[in-house]
């Protein structure tokens, strides 16, 4: 009888097999290119590896700034910290849908005291004692044979889950990054825009002091000294408002960066040659949409969750065919403490335990449904995320063309403006016209001015969103990193 026992459970062991369905990684249908191709309108030299430039995407602004800031925030942001701390869960649960397969072993110890009535129906056998004292000691071994995978298919999902932690955090490095470096080249458009308008109060400042020159020597009325005021105190009421504004965004990459309150502000600080807006001065290589599915980091990330979610339909499924345990127990018994490490003291026992459902209401398959379902949202979600990046490339690539076109636009638009305003200054001094058309000039070349310092921040915060969104911002490698 024992030859037969362990013959059928050697040959039920031999025959283990993961219920549920294979995962295999959805085939996106991805256009043959980009709508606009992103090495078209990358601006700078060709470099060798258009991976090198993803990667660290940063240093083809040549800013010193610009990298501290992204370096240091990839070591301190606290919401990378939490990604580090969920990767460490993910490994955790891993151990635990690993620890499924393996046999189990306990140890148990006790000690009762029992009281038995005298007014039962039978009442206390003779020479029984009404209070008697019992002592144990054993040990207790189990093993749920994985027949139908539910443990496998519970180990694949758990290292599908870490897997999309991974990426997961990669993906927060690929956004954080962005963050700042978009952050930091709006602080340098607002510096800009500052000294435009520092330069401007200054002009209109020399532009009173004609006026009043002017004035006292009987040329002009007294309306033009109180038009060359007015548009004088314009001009520095612009400035606390910027200066405002900057500091909201200085504050913005604190936060970033996880440091207090002021502690960036002499690094952030303008340099005595003046505002620098840093520009992308690489190149991309060619690039096609396949390669998102390879350096979007998110977009891997809802691959993964996809093949947990499907793996775990296997763990569902498996509810519904028999458990086959073999359990053992060996250990030692004795009223006396003294008796119980004498050979008559010894109990064992060892067997297989079978257990099967017969009736759950329904409850097992509707459970595998859901599991179903919560699979099919994340095969949409990874759709999704394919998607996303699509029009994220084509929406950076045509911000970089257009912001281009209106930076040109802007620049013959300046020298036009700089040539009335020249001309305007000769007739005002000349006798020929007001001085309107000099302060009307001054504003349309300041207008011009700042707006050129906001577009040209908008170019490199493009160039920023093309290489965020072709996944720069992480190795490309699907290295584990640690937690």
């Amino acid at each position: 009888m024992r030859t037969l026992t362990f013959t059928v459970l050697a040959a039920a062991v031999s025959a283990c097999t993961s219920v549920g369905p294979d995962y295999q990684a959805p085939e996106a249908a991805l256009p043959a290119s980009f709508h606009q191709e992103p090495a078209e309108v990358a601006s700078g030299p060709s470099l060798e590896s258009a991976e090198v430039v993803l990667a660290t995407w940063w240093t083809a602004f040549d800013d010193p700034v610009l990298t501290e800031l992204i370096t240091r925030a990839l070591a301190s942001n606290t919401d990378l910290r939490a990604a580090y701390a969920r990767i460490a869960e993910a490994e955790a649960q891993l151990g635990v849908s690993r620890a499924l397969r393996n046999p189990r072993l306990d140890l148990s110890g006790d000690y009762t005291r029992t009281g038995i009535t005298e007014n039962s129906q039978f009442g206390l056998f003779p020479g029984q004692e009404r209070e008697f004292d019992s002592y144990s000691l054993g040990l207790a071994a189990s093993w749920e044979l994985d027949l139908w995978g539910r443990a496998a298919r519970s180990i694949e999902a758990a290292g599908a889950e870490l897997d999309a932690r991974a990426f997961e955090l990669y993906a927060a490095r690929v956004s954080l990054a962005g963050q700042v470096g978009d952050a930091y080249l709006r602080l340098r458009a607002l510096q800009s825009r500052a000294e435009v308008a520092r330069d401007d109060v200054e002009v209109l400042g020399e532009q009173l002091e004609t006026a009043r020159a002017r004035y006292q020597a009987g040329l002009v009325q007294e309306l033009d000294v109180l038009r060359a005021s007015t548009a004088l105190q314009s001009a520095r009421a612009t400035l606390p408002q910027i200066s405002g504004q900057a500091a909201q965004v200085e504050s913005e990459l604190g936060l970033l960066l996880a440091t207090h309150p002021g502690e960036l502000t002499e690094l952030l600080a303008v340099s005595p040659e003046g505002v620098h807006v840093p520009t992308a001065a690489a190149r991309l290589g060619t690039q096609v949409p396949a390669d998102l599915l390879r350096r979007r980091p998110d977009v891997r990330a809802t691959e993964r969750a996809l093949a947990a979610e499907t793996a775990r339909i296997g763990v569902a499924t498996a509810d519904l065919y028999p458990e086959l345990t073999l359990f053992g127990s060996i250990g030692l018994e004795s009223e006396k403490p003294e008796n119980l490490f004498e050979s008559g003291s010894l109990v064992h026992q060892l067997g297989p335990r079978l257990s099967m459902p017969l009736f759950s209401s329904g409850g097992i398959r509707a459970n595998i449904a859901a599991q179903d379902e919560r699979a099919g949202q994340a095969l949409v979600a990874h759709e999704a995320s394919v998607l996303t990046a699509l029009h994220e490339v084509d929406a950076a690539t045509s911000a970089i063309h257009w912001s281009r076109a209106e930076l040109d636009a802007l620049g013959r638009a300046r020298d036009q403006a700089e040539l009335s305003l020249e001309r305007s200054r000769t007739l005002y001094t000349e006798g020929l016209s007001t001085i309107d058309s000099v302060l009307e000039a001054r504003r349309e070349l300041v207008r011009l001015a700042d707006l050129r310092a906001q577009v040209a921040a908008e170019l490199s915060r493009a160039h920023i969103d093309l290489f965020r969104a072709l996944g720069g911002g992480w190795p490309g490698e699907a290295e584990q990193p640690d937690a």
